[in-house]
């Protein structure tokens, strides 16, 4: 593609490459990040004797969500299996925390 070819795809589409990529790349460091943290806190609450759903339906309610929205956008049938799937271990994790932590 020549340059003055990318530029006019530029200017007719208004999208910037280079940035998206900047942001998909902070959004997965921030990702890698999040469930990072969220490991060393259910590997803290276990040894400490805690309970540990909350924090686990957390990150799976982020990939349920994701997923989902990746299956109304590409009608990709695995993300609405993954989205299934960790939408119901987000329910199971918090359904176990909660149970565990309800003063009774």
């Amino acid at each position: 593609m020549e340059k003055e070819e990318i530029l006019q795809k530029y200017r007719r589409e208004g999208v910037d490459e280079g940035a998206q990529e900047r942001n998909r790349r902070g959004d997965d460091a921030g990702f890698y990040a999040l469930c990072f943290l969220a490991l060393a806190l259910m590997i803290y609450q276990a040894l400490a004797g805690q309970v540990f759903g909350d924090v686990a339906a957390v990150l799976f309610v982020f990939s349920s969500v994701g997923s989902f929205a990746r299956y109304r956008m590409d009608r990709d049938r695995f993300f609405l299996g993954m989205g299934i799937l960790t939408g119901t271990l987000c329910l199971g994790s918090l359904g176990w925390y909660v149970w565990h932590t309800l003063p009774l």
